[in-house]
C-alpha cells in the first residue's frame, strides 16, 4: 500500500526569521539611542563653540558604548538561546520523525543515529559566524574597531566641519549627517566576492537563513542516506527562483538524473539545476524543502487548486512579484524607522517626507496585492504561523 508524504514543517523558517529580526531591531536601535545622546542639549553650543561641543560630544563616547554593549549582550543572548532552540531542538524533531516514518516505509528495523553533534556544530558555526562579523565590533571597547563609535565619531566630526565651513546652520548640519550616516547602516565585517561590506543585519539574516535550510534539509535527507534512499519529492510554491522552477513538486535525486517507469517521468537531479551555488536550488534564501520519496511506497501529494497547474513560467514570474512585495515591506520598514530618527532629530520636514513616503509604499504594496492573491495567501499564512510560534514561546518561556 503507497504512503503519504510526510508533511512539512515551518517551525525553523520562522524563527530563523525571529532572528534575523532581533538583530534588524538592534541595529536600528542603537543608531537611535546614537541620536538621542547627539542631540541632548541641543545645537546651540554646536553654533556659538564647535569644537568645544566636539570634544564634549566626544567625551561621552565612553557612556555610549557601555549602554551599547549591555543592550548588545541582552539581545544576543536573546538570539543565542533561540538559535540553540531552532537548531538543536527543532533539527533533532525533524531528523527522528523523518527516520522513524522512512523506516517503517520501507519496513526496516533500523534505529536512527546520534545526530546532536552535527547539530551542535552547525549552532557552533553560526556562533562563531556572528561573533567574527558582528558582536566584535560591536562590543569592542577600543573606539577605533568599534563600528558603532566609528560612526558616532563620523557624524560629530562631518557635523563640526559643516558648521565651520559655513556649508550649514548647526541643527542643519546635524540633522542632514546623521541621516546620511542612518542611509549606511552599521557595517559588519563580513565582505563579499565583489569587495562589498554587509551591514550586521543583512548579514546575521543571510546566515541563519541559509544554515536553518541546511539544518532542515540536513536532517531530512541524512535518515534517508542511512536507509539507502536517494530520491526526494522537492516542494513547491507559487513564487521560485528559476533554478527551482522546473523541478518544483517533482521526484528529485542527489545522483545522476535517470527515468523512472514507476513514475512515468525523469528524475531530475538537484546537480542540473545549480545544486551547491548561492542562487542555484537550496541555495541562499531559498526556501524549498526535500522530503524523502521511495519510489513504489510513497505517492506524491494532491497539491492544492491555484498549484496544480503552475507552469516554470508562472512561477519565475510569481518569483518576481513576490520579490517586489519584499522590497515594498523593507521599504515600509525602513520609512517607519526614518519617521523615529526624524522625530528624534525634531526636523518636522523629514518627518512630513517620510510619512508621504509611507503611504506611498503602503499603497503600493496594496495594490500589489489586491492583484496578486497568492501573495495575500502566502502572507496570511506566515502571519498565523508567527502568532502561533510567539505563543508557544511565550508558554515555554513562563514554564
Amino acid at each position: 500500500m503507497k504512503k503519504p508524504l510526510i508533511p512539512n514543517d515551518d517551525q525553523m523558517t520562522l524563527m530563523a526569521s525571529m532572528v534575523g529580526d532581533i538583530y534588524t531591531k538592534m541595529s536600528q536601535d542603537l543608531m537611535l539611542s546614537m541620536i538621542k545622546r547627539i542631540k541632548q542639549r541641543g545645537t546651540a553650543d554646536l553654533e556659538r563653540e564647535p569644537y568645544l561641543w566636539q570634544l564634549e560630544k566626544l567625551n561621552q563616547m565612553h557612556m555610549l558604548n557601555q549602554e551599547n554593549i549591555n543592550y548588545v549582550i541582552e539581545q544576543t543572548g536573546i538570539a543565542k538561546e533561540l538559535i540553540n532552540r531552532i537548531i538543536k531542538n527543532e533539527g533533532l524533531k525533524i531528523y527522528q520523525n523523518t527516520f522513524d516514518q522512512l523506516a517503517e516505509d520501507l519496513g526496516s528495523n533500523a534505529k536512527h543515529n546520534d545526530v546532536s553533534a552535527a547539530l551542535a556544530s552547525y549552532v557552533q558555526q553560526v556562533f562563531l559566524d556572528y561573533d567574527n562579523y558582528i558582536n566584535q565590533t560591536l562590543l569592542s571597547t577600543n573606539f577605533g574597531n568599534n563600528e558603532v563609535l566609528k560612526i558616532y565619531q563620523g557624524i560629530i566630526q562631518e557635523a563640526v566641519a559643516k558648521v565651520v565651513s559655513g556649508v550649514s546652520v548647526a541643527e542643519q548640519a546635524v540633522n542632514d549627517t546623521v541621516m546620511q550616516w542612518l542611509d549606511k547602516g552599521i557595517s559588519s565585517n563580513f565582505i563579499d566576492k565583489g569587495g562589498n561590506r554587509w551591514n550586521i543585519d543583512s548579514y546575521a539574516r543571510m546566515v541563519i537563513d541559509s544554515t536553518t535550510a541546511r539544518v532542515y534539509n540536513d536532517m531530512r535527507t541524512r535518515g534517508s542516506e542511512e536507509l539507502g534512499v536517494d530520491t526526494f519529492y522537492y516542494s513547491i510554491h507559487a513564487a521560485s527562483r528559476p533554478a527551482c522552477a522546473p523541478i518544483q513538486a517533482r521526484v528529485v535525486t542527489k545522483s545522476a538524473r535517470f527515468y523512472s517507469d514507476e513514475l512515468g517521468d525523469w528524475v531530475e537531479s538537484l546537480s542540473d539545476h545549480g545544486w551547491g551555488k548561492a542562487s542555484g536550488c537550496l541555495g541562499i534564501h531559498c526556501h524549498h524543502y526535500l522530503t524523502p520519496f521511495v519510489i513504489g511506497v510513497n505517492y506524491l501529494p494532491d497539491l492544492p487548486d491555484e498549484l496544480k497547474n503552475l507552469t516554470p513560467e508562472q512561477a519565475k514570474a510569481n518569483g518576481e512579484k513576490q520579490a517586489r512585495q519584499r522590497a515594498y515591506e523593507r521599504a515600509i520598514r525602513n520609512d517607519k524607522y526614518k519617521i523615529q530618527a526624524s522625530k528624534l532629530l525634531e526636523d518636522e520636514r523629514r518627518v512630513e517626507h517620510y510619512r508621504q513616503m509611507l503611504k506611498s509604499h503602503n499603497r503600493g504594496l496594496n495594490d500589489l496585492l489586491k492583484e496578486n492573491d497568492f501573495l495575500v495567501k502566502e502572507t496570511v499564512k506566515l502571519l498565523k504561523a508567527q502568532k502561533e510560534l510567539l505563543k508557544e514561546l511565550a508558554k515555554k518561556n513562563k514554564k
